[in-house]
């Protein structure tokens, strides 16, 4: 199905799917590499390059253009990541705990980020949201 969408929305919509993919790779991915980064040197400044994000950047009159429930979504995301580049920039957690309490978050992570793709993947295709998906 052809979606009804402006090519300024599509664009938009497009970039926050890469930007959040983007940065779930590199949190879930790389995480074994900064953990062990950050245990050796005790040096904070590699979560900065691991949690930098676009959305983080963008503008009102940027997610002006981008549909209510995916700006929510989006939101949600982007807080949960931010709650966890705090948590990492702050701690005085041992490296087991905080391994333990990345794991916890980024399976929260993993579900939000799941939710944000599959409604920017329904507006894009101009299709309607799964039944199940809508509560």
């Amino acid at each position: 199905m052809k979606t009804n969408l402006s090519d300024m929305t599509q664009r938009y919509l497009t970039l926050v799917k890469i930007d959040s993919l983007n940065l779930m790779n590199r949190i879930v991915e790389r995480q074994s590499e900064y953990l062990n980064d950050f245990s050796l040197k005790r040096d904070r400044e590699i979560f900065k390059d691991v949690f930098t994000n676009r959305y983080s950047m963008t503008t009102m009159s940027d997610l002006a253009h981008i549909p209510l429930e995916i700006i929510e979504l989006a939101n949600d995301f982007y807080q949960h990541v931010d709650e966890l580049k705090w948590y990492l920039m702050h701690t005085q957690d041992m490296p087991n705990t905080i391994e333990e309490e990345i794991q916890r978050k980024t399976a929260v992570l993993k579900k939000k980020h799941e939710n944000l793709l599959i409604y920017i993947n329904v507006e894009l295709s101009g299709e309607d949201v799964p039944m199940e998906l809508e509560s």
